[in-house]
């Protein structure tokens, strides 16, 4: 079986999204190709100017002595002639430009949401491992390739293989052995642009992993600001984005030096059969076999099909550039979901609550399991509380419910049924999630509210608000409702993001509840008022909850002590506490008594 090379499979991505654009790309290429027409004719009109006009060498074309016989009326004629085809090449060529430009754009909307709709489909283990600010820089600019291919590598390509076909077949008409001596320096171009384009490809490889380096570094600074500023460590993190900086700069210089040599390579070439051209071609005007106007024509010619050649060096080089970013981007699209739908999944409708662990174990390493064969029940109506030291598995226990990720041994049932039997997104669609700290989006009030049921109207908006005391700190927001947010909600005080975040699980109105530390960041008397709400929205669910705060837990039905990924202690508040064991010395710490 053969192996595609990174460049076969980012070719294999890049074809079908530049074939979904063929309207537009045909009709920029039938323009472009009408304007390399119009350029082939050109020179002509320098040939009667010099041979017929200004001197005597032969008599006024056939079709200009239709017009006039005099040489002073035939110059402006001429002129005009040349002006007509000058228009006529440059204004078919921007009128090309503007649909091939619009193609290319239109690719790069394509890719850019084909990779956003990919990246949210992968794992949290994916996007854990990963930079936020380097798969950011993949999304907005490294997408930006796949334009740079298409309308600086295929469709130069295409212009200049079709002035380099119209010119070999005029030429050769004109003067075959000139036209050999002005093909020869071909494999000189060819060799120039094999020996850099490898180079230049490895340079914007390094430039572009620099690039999304110093962008996550920035993304990293900015939010963390208020813990930069608190240290005063503003001059240790400028030092480090200079040095990122410096780097990047060193990568786009060393790309740059190898772009700027195969330029000049290509020009020392091309320029040496020029001047061939002019040497050989002036000793046969000096013979009598050219005339002037003939030997202008043809350098002019010559200087036309030189263009392209050097042209297609340069696409190499550019097309070596984008292709780098590219793969970047097909790296992230090539990575497969690791959760996903069975082919017999089906779907979650009717929901009771029922949740039950089966000798779950889970690592994230799956050499060093998290959770160690786990076993666990929640029933509606209940309230299951897990606690522990940190890294003791209660987070990732309720991660495996919400199908981010699978156990390697042991079931997650609801309602009496594995989870993967299920097509996860409905399984999702039955849970909501109340985090430490709320997740809210630059937009509304409301629209933050009906983030899990975005059908939902504004009376149900409301009363979720209601019911989750947000409604009142709401009327008092300058556009009640309607009032847009800051990023993660940051004209809101932590109570007032919590409670909205309530509200989102008031109105999801999902049978299973996660309530994953929730009070932490509170002050007691916030914490007051949506432990309150939180007991209403407890009502007929089932609540699985993590807690450092006991207080949030005294009522539940059962509590479970994880510790090292097994449940080290389990029972209700009152009996963990009458134990005398590990509980019962964390209530000690927290309330000064056992009771």
């Amino acid at each position: 079986m053969r192996v595609m090379t990174d460049n076969q499979k980012a070719w294999r991505l890049a074809k079908p999204l530049m074939w979904a654009q063929w309207r537009k790309a045909s009709a920029g290429f039938a323009l472009s190709l009408l304007s390399v027409a119009a350029s082939l004719y050109q020179p002509w009109p320098i040939q009667v100017l010099v041979d017929s006009i200004l001197t005597d060498k032969s008599p006024l074309p056939r079709w200009l002595s239709v017009w006039t016989t005099d040489k002073t009326a035939a110059l402006p004629v001429v002129c005009g002639l040349l002006l007509l085809v000058y228009f006529a090449r440059h204004g078919l060529n921007a009128w090309g430009t503007l649909y091939l430009v619009r193609a290319g754009l239109e690719m790069t909307h394509d890719l850019r949401c084909r990779l956003y709709d990919h990246m949210q489909k992968l794992s949290l283990l994916f996007h854990e491992r990963r930079p936020v600010g380097d798969t950011s820089y993949r999304v907005t600019w490294d997408t930006y390739s796949i334009q740079t291919i298409f309308n600086s590598g295929v469709v130069p390509l295409v212009n200049a293989v079709a002035m380099l076909a119209g010119m070999l077949v005029v030429m050769w008409q004109f003067d075959r052995m000139l036209t050999l001596l002005a093909s020869a320096v071909a494999p000189a171009l060819w060799w120039t642009i094999k020996f850099y384009g490898n180079r230049i490809g490895a340079s914007s490889v390094l430039y572009h992993e620099r690039e999304g380096k110093l962008n996550a570094l920035i993304q990293e600074t900015l939010t963390a600001i208020r813990t930069v500023q608190a240290f005063v460590r503003e001059d240790d993190e400028r030092r480090r984005f200079e040095e990122g900086t410096n780097k990047s700069v060193e990568a786009n210089q060393q790309m740059t030096r190898q772009q700027v040599m195969v330029g000049f390579a290509a020009s020392m070439i091309t320029a040496a059969g020029t001047v061939a051209i002019v040497w050989v071609g002036g000793q046969r005007v000096l013979a009598g076999r050219l005339s002037v106007g003939e030997l202008l024509v043809f350098i002019t010619y010559v200087g036309m099909f030189y263009g392209p050649m050097t042209q297609i060096s340069g696409l190499a080089t550019a097309v070596q550039g984008a292709m780098a970013p590219f793969r970047r981007v097909v790296e992230i699209l090539g990575t497969n979901p690791v959760i996903r739908d069975s082919v017999h999944a089906r779907p979650l409708t009717q929901c009771r609550g029922e949740v039950r662990y089966e000798q779950v174990w889970f690592g994230y390493d799956p050499e060093k399991p998290v959770l160690k064969g786990v076993d666990l029940e929640a029933h509606p109506g209940e309230l299951v509380a897990l606690i522990g030291p940190t890294g003791s598995g209660k987070s990732t226990l309720l991660s495996l419910l919400l199908r981010f990720y699978d156990p390697q041994k042991g079931r997650v049932l609801v309602d009496g049924t594995d989870i993967r039997e299920y097509q996860y997104r409905s399984l999702r669609r039955q849970i909501s999630i109340l985090p430490q700290e709320p997740v809210l989006f630059s937009s509304s009030v409301a629209e933050n509210i009906a983030y899990g049921r975005p059908d939902a109207s504004r009376e149900q908006i409301i009363e979720a608000a209601k019911q989750a005391e947000a409604h009142e700190f709401i009327l008092a927001m300058p556009q009640g409702y309607d009032t847009p947010l800051q990023e993660r909600g940051g004209n809101l005080s932590g109570g007032q993001r919590q409670r909205l975040a309530l509200a989102r699980a008031f109105l999801k109105n999902s049978p299973i509840l996660i309530l994953d530390e929730p009070t932490t960041a509170l002050d007691a008397e916030t914490e007051a008022a949506v432990l309150q709400a939180l007991r209403r929205l407890r009502v007929g669910r089932t609540v699985l909850v993590v807690a450092h705060r006991l207080s949030t837990i005294r009522d539940a039905t059962r509590v479970l002590l994880l510790d090292e990924g097994v449940i080290a202690e389990q029972g209700t508040h009152a009996e963990l506490a009458a134990r005398g064991g590990r509980y019962a010395r964390l209530v000690e710490l927290q309330f000064g008594t056992t009771s």
